[in-house]
């Protein structure tokens, strides 16, 4: 038996109250004077005994409730032992609806098949209706261990964005098997408007490749579907008919606010940000401010006066030299503010990436990264799935816990009732 709060087993000690009660109870004698004992008569020796049985019950029942409330205190659970089933199966929640997989686990027991995920639910007592996300293989294998079972058969698609970290080593017997779908996802994530044609960016992706594609379609082709206020679209030759927002490509603008004794840093940062231009086929316009009392609506604002105070929502970057700084421009106290940190030459801009940078705090495409994870179906061989073997010598079996404050209760309800019942027919 384990206590949860042992320390309230000191209250036992109480346990020798109503023994002392009682002990003093039968030292009480009431003398009573009678003028002749001619007219008593001798009590019965049954109801004698049965007096001080009754005493004893009363006894035993209060030192009952005492020790009854002193264990639902304590918190007490009994240790049992669970064994090793021979084999358990892992199934990842985005197999449920193949049927390649179906035909498998109609042969297997549902008692022995769990669900590839945090907790490994039991596939009975799983919700079907909402389907996990990839899961996180290597983290959920370290977990595996303390399944009981002597060697596990894990079902899984393999995708590569399930391997996260470094590839753990583990004492359990486990076998990965990959069940290829031969998925192949398509997904339109972007749409610009330009002059009489929409530049549509695509992601595709298959079991080997992730890839994307641009293609030009001129406004009014068939194959270009708008919405009523014509501020979305959608190909109607696509699967998907999800709306997606149109872009008008409007300018990028960066505003500099320059200092007269740096003046040829803004030539710096021209350049950078038109080799940006370029790239990204978008067009910019850059201008270098007077004062503080120029700022417009910029998507970036420079700075190179550190005395300045800037209070915007958009991108601003300050020039705050610091000779520790380990990055050529670092993150502010909030998440629009930058500081440059560096004075610009022509050699950190091209080691320390200074036009990448820059495109970074533009954020021009916030939430790519969980489109492409949604999308990214590449998988992964067995093999690279597959734990390293540890030494350690798996668990055998597992000590669980059983809680007993609910017993307790009940059992103690029924001995206060009886106690109240004894203590009513003796009158105490």
């Amino acid at each position: 038996m384990v206590f949860a709060n042992a320390i309230y087993l000191w209250g036992l000690l109480g346990l020798l109250i109503p023994i002392a009660i009682h002990l003093w109870s039968r030292k009480k004698v009431k003398t009573i004077k009678v003028g002749s004992t001619k007219l008593l008569e001798a009590s019965e020796p049954k109801q004698t005994n049965s007096i001080k049985l009754n005493e004893l019950w009363l006894l035993l029942l209060r030192l009952l409730t005492i020790l009854l409330l002193v264990f639902i205190l304590s918190e007490p659970s009994i240790t049992t032992k669970e064994k090793n089933t021979t084999i358990n199966y892992l199934v990842e929640s985005s197999l449920v609806n193949d049927k390649r997989m179906s035909s498998i686990l109609d042969t297997i027991p549902k008692e022995s098949v769990r669900i590839l995920e945090k907790g490994f639910p039991k596939w009975n007592d799983y919700d079907f209706s909402e389907l996990s996300e990839t899961p996180s293989y290597w983290q959920l294998a370290q977990e595996m261990q303390f399944i009981l079972s002597d060697s596990i058969i894990v079902f899984s698609r393999g995708f590569s964005k399930g391997l996260k970290g470094k590839r753990p080593r583990i004492a359990a017997n486990t076998r990965w098997i990959v069940v290829e779908s031969n998925e192949v996802s398509q997904k339109l994530v972007e749409a610009m408007e330009k002059d009489s044609y929409a530049e549509m960016l695509s992601i595709s992706s298959s079991e080997n490749l992730l890839s994307f594609e641009k293609d030009s379609i001129v406004m009014d082709s068939d194959v270009l579907e708008f919405n009523p206020e014509k501020d979305s679209i959608r190909l109607s030759t696509s699967e998907s008919k999800d709306w997606i927002a149109l872009k008008k490509d409007i300018p990028i603008k960066i505003g500099i606010l320059e200092n007269d004794t740096l003046s040829d840093q803004v030539q710096f940062i021209k350049a950078a940000y038109r080799g940006m231009s370029r790239f990204l086929d978008r067009p910019l316009r850059i201008e270098v401010l007077a004062g503080e009392d120029s700022i417009e609506d910029f998507d970036t604002l420079i700075s190179f006066d550190d005395k300045l105070t800037i209070n915007m929502e958009t991108n601003v970057i300050i020039y705050q030299p610091n000779k520790f700084a380990s990055q050529l421009i670092t993150e502010g106290p909030t998440k629009n503010v930058f500081y440059l940190t560096k004075l610009l030459d022509s050699e950190n801009i091209v080691n320390e990436h200074l036009p990448e940078r820059l495109l970074d705090i533009l954020q021009l495409r916030t939430g790519f990264e969980s489109t492409i994870s949604t999308s990214d179906v590449r998988t992964v061989a067995e093999n690279e799935l597959q734990p390293l073997k540890s030494k350690a010598k798996p668990i055998k079996n597992i000590a669980g816990l059983v809680q007993m404050a609910s017993w307790l209760w009940l059992a103690l309800l029924l001995v206060i009732i009886l106690e109240r019942i004894v203590s009513k027919l003796r009158k105490q």
